[in-house]
């Protein structure tokens, strides 16, 4: 069922962008440089990955303090609609003058961010899926956020005692977009392919859910700058002219195969391990694909899983077709899958039962990534898809985090994957 709103609860590393810079789909933008760090009185943050690939880690501490100040240090951005998202954490510095957030730290604060004004009591309150989006790779291949510490005691109370922006780069030095359009390439979506010259590695085609649209772009940016040529796919939903259709309702399977045989075909490319990954409702297609076509399709990767073939959504006649014959609903066979088959699951997901699924697919010889704590968010990479659920109550909150910590955890295992450390 994907996310049926926006898009999912988030680990927010990413989830934070002051908008850093547009750049064209082939060059590098030096608007995505980190500006100099700014303090008084010797206070400095310091950050072990000022500029990096929005999915690696970062580690921030505050230096320059005076010992036991209290300070507030907040994270904050703007989305790619101009709304303001912030968050603060509070903290003492130690005997030394130093703050150190840490790496779990620091992205917990960047995972807390959340709308500001009206607009954060209304989300909140709301009890559906909100997150926060920077502009899409193709146009903007690295956000900002920036960091600020005030002080709260001693000297310099009342006063912000220093300043620090972090870049985060969807898409690294030497990779490059191009746009795809169903007139042109037969395929709506985008490709992405990392700097010539890293050898050839598996190439990834991604899509989302019942959400619709191009939801795996930002995770095609991300596998082209780990070195996998990757394209991410709109199958409805997918916009005026596109020529898709505005439903999950008979998407046939050979639209994916002709994205997979074009990616297949892309420099860098290892044709024989093509990997399809696909979340909630796509999940299905991603099995259905490794299933039914492994003469072009390796590895599969399904997050948040269905162990079956499902109806349309949300109305229709049959959700897939294959060579436009319908396929039927029911249990997804996988024994003619040539490759890996990952599930990853939460054992709380209240959108339906993927953790069931994920045990029935285990049972065929699927790899199984079990959280039991988390939701139906646990899908992709972590650090960087900011984003909450509505509701006041804790329990959604401990859900969230628990999807993040589910990203964190799996994407690594999914990158070995795709590397072929199986």
């Amino acid at each position: 069922m994907g996310r049926m709103r926006i898009t999912g609860t988030v680990t927010a590393a990413l989830a934070l962008a002051l908008t850093a810079a547009g750049c064209g789909s082939g060059g590098d933008s030096t608007a995505g440089r980190p500006a100099k760090p700014t303090g008084v009185h010797g206070v400095r943050f310091h950050a072990t990955a000022p500029t990096a690939r929005a999915d690696d880690p970062v580690a921030v501490r505050l230096t320059g303090l005076a010992p036991r100040t209290r300070v507030a240090v907040r994270a904050q951005a703007t989305d790619r609609h101009g709304t303001h998202w912030a968050a603060t954490v509070r903290r003492t510095a130690d005997r030394r003058g130093t703050l150190d957030l840490g790496t779990g730290g620091t992205a917990r604060l960047l995972e807390d961010m959340l709308p500001t004004g009206g607009r954060s009591a209304e989300l909140i309150g709301s009890g559906k899926t909100f997150s926060y989006h920077p502009g899409p790779p193709g146009t903007q291949r690295s956000y900002r956020v920036r960091l600020t510490a005030t002080a709260l005691s001693g000297r310099d109370k009342g006063e912000r005692v220093a300043r620090r922006d972090l870049v985060r780069q969807w898409l690294t030095e030497g990779t490059t977009h191009r746009g795809l359009t169903v007139s042109r390439d037969g395929i709506d979506g985008d490709l992405y392919l990392p700097r010539k010259g890293g050898g050839r590695k598996a190439p990834v085609l991604v899509f989302g859910g019942s959400e619709g649209g191009n939801a795996g772009t930002y995770t095609a940016a991300l596998l082209a700058s780990h070195g996998h040529p990757a394209m991410s796919v709109c199958y409805f939903r997918c916009g005026k002219g596109s020529g898709r259709p505005n439903a999950i309702d008979r998407i046939d399977l050979d639209y994916f195969t002709r994205a997979g045989k074009l990616l297949r075909k892309q420099p860098g490319a290892d044709a024989d391990r093509l990997a399809v990954m696909g979340n909630s409702r796509g999940s299905e297609a991603a099995q259905l694909l490794g299933q039914r076509h492994p003469d072009v399709f390796h590895d599969v990767i399904a997050y948040a899983p269905s162990a079956n073939v499902n109806g349309p959504y949300p109305s229709g006649t049959t959700a897939w077709t294959d060579h436009g014959e319908p396929v039927p609903t029911g249990p997804l066979p996988l024994d003619r899958v040539r490759g890996t088959v990952l599930a990853v699951a939460g054992g709380n997901d209240k959108m339906w039962g993927s953790a069931d699924s994920a045990d029935r697919m285990a049972r065929q010889g699927a790899r199984k990534l079990l959280y039991p704590e988390a939701g139906h968010h646990v899908n992709w990479f972590p650090l960087a898809q900011p984003g909450q659920e509505g509701g006041a109550d804790g329990a959604v909150a401990r859900t969230a985090h628990a999807d993040q910590r589910a990203r964190a955890d799996s994407w690594p295992k999914v990158l070995a994957l795709l590397s072929g450390d199986r």
